[in-house]
């Protein structure tokens, strides 16, 4: 019978003498196999199926029904000069069968290889020493290998959210069965992830004809300007909001994986002066004749925060001919336009204390940093992104919305998928910064928000957009 480890929660007194629990103690051997899923082999830390070893089910980016407990996976460290089996259990008490790496159904150096798993094939092995997700579809009999290299990437660290700033390599202690990495770097106030793999998450198959994405990202577990790391560790989750750094400096960043515990830690240590950032308004209203009126209290509207900078908004308004300012309040005090004197909106300004004055009405996009003291008003640039515009993930001039009186109309969606749209403006660095959607006829905004609600749309249909009203039709 196969024999597997089994944790033993209480220590023994042995002929009456009381003994420690050591880890290496705690362990010992059963005869019968849970049914599961389990890595096994020299490659691993575990001989044997153990509840440490086993797989389990894996939490999916933006989970559907589909996504059961089909998909299952574990992060654990495997050495170069071993090698490893996916071992099934069916039922107890069975002999567990051992599969091994058949067919490719997917590499990508680096990154993933995708096997099929087969009973009479030569062991997994992998190139090098490190830590990797292992992740089985038991629909499939797939098995997915996923390296793990982490970084830091966000508004605050120097690659912001294009680049992860990777750590030192990995150190991983066997006696403890924990991997640490480290890292010294400049870290900004804002917001940021630690994620691998050079990408948002991993598509693998899920059946024959759909696929499913795995997280290549953890953050904190809490929420806002408390989701943020101590010099005590703290835990980290996939799927949660951003970590955010509130003061900036020369950090030294440690990260941590109990491999037997399944969990991952972080911790940071200021080790340079603290940079206090510069502070901003929460929140910026629109104001004028231009708009709606010079009444704050009444005929004020909000301006959009870009996502993941506190020195920056921006806005879409139909303008008539008159004047307008931002104030950072629903009331007069702290209001602001700009240095210059002008005579039509469009143009890139220095903040100060003049109206800025509209001649010819029409749709115009306002946007503001102030971190610059920069107020720039264009024409109001909005672009499908994705889906809509045929699968391509940044601006194309052929779907780009035209002004039809008191409305911006998009061109014809290319193909069946789901609506995203985004403004474009020189200052802006990425698009999601300042996506939008129609959901249930009105216009909202991502700001500093994550991933909106998905908007199914088929190809042929066609949006129109009153920012005026906050309002939007999709036919």
């Amino acid at each position: 019978m196969k024999k597997i480890l089994y944790y033993l929660s209480v220590c023994m007194l042995l002929l009456g003498t009381a003994t420690s629990c050591e880890d290496n103690d705690n362990w010992t051997i059963i005869e019968e196999a849970q049914p599961g899923t389990y890595i096994v082999g020299s490659a691993t830390i575990f001989s044997g199926e153990a509840s440490t070893s086993a797989l389990k089910p894996v939490s999916l980016d933006h989970e559907t029904e589909k996504s059961k407990n089909d998909v299952i996976g574990i992060y654990t460290w495997l050495k170069a000069d071993g090698e490893f089996n996916i071992s099934v259990a069916k039922e107890a008490g069975q002999e567990p069968v051992h599969f091994g790496k058949g067919e490719t159904v997917e590499e990508k150096e680096g990154v993933i290889t995708i096997s099929k798993l087969d009973m009479g094939a030569a062991a997994f092995k992998v190139s090098k020493d490190g830590l990797y997700y292992v992740v089985v579809n038991t629909s499939l009999n797939q098995v997915s290998v996923l390296p793990v290299n982490w970084g830091v990437i966000g508004a605050a660290t120097a690659g912001g959210w294009d680049k992860e700033t990777l750590f030192n390599a990995p150190v991983f202690n066997e006696t403890n069965t924990s991997v640490e990495w480290t890292m010294s770097t400049t870290l900004s106030a804002g917001e940021y992830k630690f994620r691998y793999s050079g990408d948002w998450g991993y598509e693998i198959p899920y059946d024959e004809t759909s696929k499913v994405k795995l997280f290549t990202d953890v953050t904190g577990t809490k929420e806002g300007n408390e989701n943020n790391l101590t010099e005590g560790y703290t835990d980290l989750q996939t799927g949660g909001s951003n970590l955010v750094t509130n003061i900036g400096g020369e950090y030294s960043v440690y990260m941590k994986y109990d491999i037997r515990a399944g969990k991952f830690t972080a911790r940071y240590v200021l080790t340079g002066d603290p940079v206090i950032p510069p502070t901003y308004p929460e929140q910026l209203f629109l104001i004028g004749d231009a708009f709606n009126g010079w009444e704050p209290s009444t005929d004020a509207k909000e301006f959009i925060p870009v996502n993941g900078t506190p020195s920056s908004f921006w806005k879409i308004a139909y303008l008539q001919e008159g004047g307008f300012k931002m104030t950072i309040k629903l009331g007069w005090g702290g209001d602001f336009g700009i240095a210059e004197e002008n005579t039509d909106a469009i143009g890139e300004y220095t903040k100060g204390g003049n109206n800025i004055n509209v001649k010819t009405p029409g749709y115009y996009l306002i946007y503001i940093n102030l971190e610059e003291e920069v107020i720039s008003v264009t024409e109001a640039n909005v672009f499908l992104i994705g889906d809509a515009n045929g699968g391509a993930w940044e601006y194309k001039d052929e779907y780009k919305f035209k002004a039809e009186g008191k409305e911006l109309v998009s061109p014809v969606f290319a193909q069946d998928g789901n609506l995203r749209m985004a403004i474009k403006h020189a200052l802006l660095s990425d698009w999601w910064k300042a996506e939008f959607n129609v959901i249930n006829g009105v216009i909202e905004f991502r700001g500093n928000g994550g991933d909106q609600a998905a908007v199914a749309v088929t190809s042929g249909q066609k949006v129109s957009l009153n920012f005026n009203e906050g309002t939007g039709v999709i036919n």
